[in-house]
């Protein structure tokens, strides 16, 4: 029989994973049709944070049952030694939906590892899929963040979830996202078999017209932009885009900016756009992005905190028919130097801006992304995954 074909699998995501616009939902979504595509018979298990509606087509397409739970959220939630973002996902619904049969579980992410020691699942074949070393994602958005409530919730939950770690002593197999998380791991929890697992993304050309681009007729200054997308209500982003905007773009004449993303605080959107060289899109579709990152003239993408593997950056890589021009901790490893351009100072990301301006996009260019991506691995392989 081929490999996962008709394998069960039980794999419990850390929240909705469609439309997968940012982060690990993208990872898990394609993983999720990845693991489809090869025949085997997933039931997923998502937590909520609105209303179950027009996801239930999509992800029936990749999972054959979905079960949704309710985060347990709120100040009680928060009070105890748990982190916060596992004890508030401690549905006892989902325990029991487990233990139904004795299939393998991947847990996605830490976030989703509340019952990963239960008893009844002894025995078991337990996966965890880390997205990121969370206490050293955590710790740097403690650094980001200005003084608050904010900065005191994240340094909390970093020495929170640097203890709860060892609740990966249950696991079976660790799937890291990079190598160094696996070296991470691979120290930490010898007794488990340590993968590393590339991040999964949209790696097809759905929608493209003749000339190999996404047709998008409404776009800002008539596809004139560059771009920068993420979640706009997480810090680091927000930081991202305050040095953009604030230090890069000034040094960049001529050039415009798109801004898209999820949820953006209300003052800073203001703030940004004061100056009409910058628009703001606020949470847009799926299609909407993937059609924003094709026609940029360049996708700029910045962070100040290496942790983990950054989705959007093989999201940009996969979709832009123009360049990537990113700093050096965006990049999960040094290979992916070949395919963006790299600057850090302000001037040299200025610089690079105008050339990428002043440059047509290719569809070329994409598949030349997309052929290199694939040498380097990632390639929605769920092979280790079926073995």
């Amino acid at each position: 029989m081929e490999k996962g074909k008709g394998m069960k699998l039980h794999v419990v995501s850390f929240q909705v994973p469609y439309p997968p616009t940012y982060g690990g939902l993208i990872d898990v979504y394609y993983k999720l049709k990845a693991l489809h595509r090869a025949g085997c018979r997933v039931t997923l298990h998502t937590y909520l944070y609105g209303e179950a509606g027009k996801e239930d087509d999509a992800l029936g397409q990749v999972a054959e049952r979905v079960y949704y739970y309710r985060r347990r959220t709120g100040v009680r939630k928060a009070c105890t030694l748990l982190p916060y973002i596992v004890a508030s996902r401690c549905d006892p619904a989902l325990l029991e939906n487990l233990c139904q049969d004795d299939a393998p579980i991947l847990f996605e992410g830490l976030h989703t590892c509340y019952f990963l020691s239960h008893p009844r699942l002894a025995g078991r074949e337990l996966w965890v899929r880390t997205h990121n070393v969370e206490h050293d994602y955590y710790k740097g958005l403690a650094k980001s963040a200005a003084w608050g409530l904010s900065k005191l919730y994240y340094g909390l939950e970093a020495i929170r979830l640097r203890h709860y770690e060892d609740v990966l002593c249950h696991a079976t197999r660790i799937y890291a996202i990079s190598p160094a998380d696996a070296a991470h791991f691979t120290k930490a929890y010898p007794h488990a078999k340590i993968f590393c697992l590339p991040c999964f993304y949209d790696d097809s050309s759905e929608g493209d017209g003749e000339d190999g681009i996404l047709a998008n007729p409404a776009l800002p200054w008539d596809g004139q932009y560059v771009l920068y997308h993420g979640n706009l209500a997480v810090e680091e982003n927000i930081r991202a885009v305050c040095h953009i905007v604030r230090c890069v773009l000034p040094l960049a004449q001529g050039v415009k900016l798109v801004v898209a993303g999820g949820h953006p605080p209300e003052a800073l959107r203001k703030e940004w756009e004061k100056g009409g060289n910058v628009r703001v899109m606020v949470n847009p579709s799926k299609q909407e992005i993937d059609s924003l990152i094709a026609h940029a003239r360049a996708n700029i993408l910045l962070t100040f905190q290496p942790t983990g593997v950054k989705l959007k950056l093989l999201h940009a890589l996969s979709k832009g028919c123009g360049e990537c021009v990113v700093n050096s901790a965006m990049l999960p490893d040094e290979r992916f130097g070949s395919i963006c351009i790299v600057a850090d100072a302000e001037q040299a990301l200025a610089d690079a801006l105008v050339r990428c301006w002043n440059a047509p996009v290719s569809a070329s260019l994409r598949e030349k992304h997309c052929c290199r991506l694939r040498e380097l691995g990632y390639g929605n392989d769920v092979g280790c995954l079926l073995d």
